[in-house]
């Protein structure tokens, strides 16, 4: 018995809870309507929003709050509530009209048909579902349906805005006399609603009825003299019977009443076009150019109207603006065809030589031993040319961005004295320029220094305090060499020989750099100035390494394989994390062909590491790589794809290097493109010993090792290889790191991202005695 009373009690307690939550609702909604009919909007939204808080299931707060949404232009806030009202009171067919109309205004007519079917479907006969329907099949274009809709209204509603909706309708689907039965009843309803004046005055003028126009626009404008809608039809009424005048009138009123309107204007103009007012024409022409400069159309009648005037001039400007707009091809072809005619001229294209610069104005001076004539030319005519050619091809030429013709292409002189150039304008007017063909050698002499080294920027590390400094070097040129200077002194060289040799001794006290001067019996010149490093001097003397070089063959720009920016990069971090470290000499050769490879490695390396006394020498490869039959290739910029010949073999580096491996203590070869392959090395059995560099035996006794990335692919731009080798050197803070040390840290980090690891080892055939390669801090000042 207890149960049930405290149960009852419970529901009771319940029920007066919520109709108390409800009752507090509607009086917020009541108020916050009050409020907003009084102009408070941030008001009544609070009070709508308090009563959603108080009950989230009231449908007429979601409603209310919709409507203000809605009047504000807030229409994803209003659709949300709309919806939720809706779910709380689906049979409310006033949110569906609401929902439908703010649908429409949106321009989602589909979604308005949806919700005002809705409403109808709750009151077949509702005026503003049915209004709202039809406005949305009429935006549709389903004016059928709008009709039927229209019918059903007329049942219900005879008003002026029914019968004119259904004119409209009627309109659009042809049926004209229903449409000006319609329109009739409209005006007939409410004879002050213009819009039905102006519909059925259209209709009239579609329908071959000016004068019913006419009569009708008089009325309109009788009742409403400020509206330019009427004067429209007016005036196209009085065209239409040929009052040009009035019709011109009645523009000129609605240009009083609307400044600036385009459509007046260009109307206006083409009725004067009409008339044969040309220059009137022209005037409103121009008015609607000034108002929008993209009307191609304005362009077009006011060019034809100066054709027509024979203002020469003026027509060719505008039809030269009509191709530069947005302007339909048939109008594009008119234009051109026009300008072809009226720029027409008799005159004879004139030719300028740019490049090779004439001598006495008919001889070009060509290379010698050059098969192919690079001309640049420019050419002066009034019309656009036709041709450009020689006896055996059409020239290439081209406006350039100040609209100066240029003439650029290449002419085969292979056994000819002279050429002769044909030009010829779009109007047939030719000009023949004939030139005498002269060949000499103007390349400027090359200077390559053989002792000291020289860096490929012309830097120079000396290693001693001499204040003297032996040069040698070669030249290489095309001709003889008539003199050499270094600095002011006349080298020593055989004139009567091509490509010489030459040396001398300068003094280099308290100097950064010096100059060597060269020309040739062309008079040819060059001028090559090489820096003074003494930087390596004391490093030398505390270095246990010796005098120590590093190579770095950066190979990026490939002409069959994908050219890479990791090779550039990556030689870039290493010889900043090297910058800490006792290097005498770091030499970067850049984009070597197979051929050149060859010959640095067997030949300038072997002279360079014996007359520079080279104690260490690392060499560090960047760049695509191959690995076929147990073989590594590095690949040459020049190398054919899938063609091994055109691969370096790096067992040919390592024959290249044995010759003059004797002179050096310690080679340490690393290669970040694929493996180097067993018959190059030997490699290591598990972890490299960790060597010191107090240990005598390490540094005194000869090392030759090879430190390689393992993949068989090519090169990529992000390399982990070279990224921790170069960490290893940058936060090593002890005197010297051994390479092993290096070789561990690196390993170790590429497992993590590639499962091939990398390989170390001993090179092939190389004399080795246990040694090591370290690097040597410098010490800090």
């Amino acid at each position: 018995m207890k149960a049930k009373i405290i149960v009852l009690v419970f529901i009771s307690f319940f029920m007066f809870s919520y109709n108390g939550n409800s009752q507090s609702a509607k009086k917020l909604v009541k108020n916050g309507t009050k409020i907003l009919n009084e102009g408070d909007i941030q008001g009544a939204l609070n009070l709508y929003n308090q009563a959603i808080e108080i009950d989230s299931t009231y449908a007429q707060a979601y409603y209310m709050r919709a409507s203000l949404y809605n009047k504000n232009e807030k229409y994803d806030e209003a659709i949300a509530d709309y919806e939720i009202a809706i779910k709380y009171n689906h049979m409310n067919e006033k949110i569906y009209v609401d929902l439908g109309r703010l649908y429409n205004k949106m321009k989602n007519y589909e979604k308005g048909v949806e919700n005002l079917r809705k409403a109808l479907a709750i009151d077949k006969r509702n005026i503003k579902a049915l209004k709202n329907i039809v406005i949305s099949y009429v935006n549709l274009k389903e004016f059928n349906k709008a009709l039927g809709y229209c019918n059903i209204l007329l049942d219900t509603d005879k008003s002026y805005l029914t019968y004119y909706m259904r004119g409209v309708v009627n309109d659009s689907l042809y049926n004209t006399e229903d449409a000006e039965d319609d329109y009739k009843m409209a005006i007939s309803y409410d004879y002050e609603y213009a819009k039905s004046y102006y519909a059925l005055a259209k209709l009239y003028l579609k329908n071959n009825n000016p004068l019913g126009a006419l009569d009708l626009s008089n009325k309109v404008i009788n009742m409403y003299p400020d509206v330019v809608t009427g004067y429209w039809l007016r005036s196209e009424a009085q065209h239409d019977v040929k009052n040009f005048d009035e019709a011109i009138a009645d523009l000129s009123k609605i240009n009083t009443l609307t400044p600036d309107n385009q459509k007046a204007y260009y109307t206006r103009a083409t009725y004067y076009k009409e008339y044969s007012q040309q220059q009137n024409a022209i005037n409103d022409f121009s008015k609607v150019i000034k108002l929008n400069p993209e009307r191609y159309d304005a362009f077009y009648n006011r060019a034809m109207l100066y054709d027509e005037i024979s203002n020469k001039d003026l027509a060719v400007s505008d039809y030269e603006q009509l191709l530069q707009l947005n302007t339909p091809d048939s109008i594009i072809n008119y234009a051109k065809g026009r300008l072809y005619d009226l720029k027409r001229e008799a005159n004879k294209p004139e030719m300028t030589v740019i490049s090779p610069q004439p001598v006495d104005k008919r001889i070009l001076e060509i290379k010698e031993k050059k098969d192919f004539l690079n001309i640049t030319a420019e050419i002066t005519d009034e019309s656009d040319i036709e041709f450009v050619k020689t006896a055996e091809k059409e020239l290439n030429f081209s406006k350039n961005e100040n609209g100066k013709i240029i003439v650029q292409d290449s002419i085969e002189i292979v056994g000819l004295d002279e050429i002769t150039i044909t030009l010829s304008d779009v109007y047939h007017n030719e000009n023949s320029y004939t030139f005498s063909i002269k060949k000499i050698e103007v390349g400027k002499p090359v200077v390559t220094l053989i002792s000291p080294y020289a860096s490929y920027d012309g830097e120079i590390y000396l290693t001693s305090d001499d204040p003297k400094l032996y040069i040698e070097g070669s030249i290489s040129d095309e001709s003889l060499i008539k003199s050499i200077f270094v600095n002011d002194l006349i080298a020593s060289y055989r004139r009567d020989e091509l490509n010489p040799t030459f040396s001398t001794t300068i003094d280099i006290l308290n100097k950064n750099s010096f100059v060597i001067k060269t020309t040739d019996i062309y008079d040819n010149e060059s001028t090559t100035t090489f820096k003074l490093n003494r930087e390596g001097i004391q490093i030398n003397e505390d270095n246990p390494m010796g005098k120590t070089w590093v190579v770095f063959i950066d190979n990026s720009n490939y002409e069959s394989f994908a050219s890479l920016e990791g090779p550039v990069k990556d030689i870039t971090s290493m010889k900043g994390a090297l910058a800490n470290y006792q290097i005498n000499n770091i030499i970067h050769k850049k984009d070597m062909t197979k051929m050149q490879m060859e010959k640095f490695f067997s030949i300038d390396l072997r002279d360079l590491v014996k007359s520079n006394h080279v104690n260490s020498l690392l060499v560090w490869y960047a760049g695509h790589g191959k690995f076929i039959n147990e073989t590594g290739y590095w690949i040459p910029v020049n190398a054919v794809r899938d063609d091994e010949f055109t691969y370096f073999n790096i067992n040919s580096l390592k024959a290249s290097m044995q010759s003059y491996s004797k002179y050096i203590t310690h080679v340490l070869i690393i290669t970040d493109a694929c493996e180097s392959g067993p018959s190059f090395y030997q490699a290591m059995r598990g972890t490299p010993e960790i060597r010191s560099c107090d240990d005598i035996s390490a540094t005194k006794f000869k090392s030759s090792q090879v430190f390689s990335s393992a993949g068989y692919e090519l090169a990529a731009d992000n390399s982990q290889f070279t990224k921790t080798f170069a960490k290893s050197l940058i936060f090593n803070e002890d005197a010297c790191l051994p390479i092993e040390k290096v070789v561990n840290k690196v390993t170790e980090a590429v497992a993590k991202n590639n499962s091939q690891k990398p390989q170390f080892g001993k090179i092939q055939g190389f004399e080795d005695e246990n040694g090591t390669f370290f690097f040597i801090r410098k010490e800090d000042k």
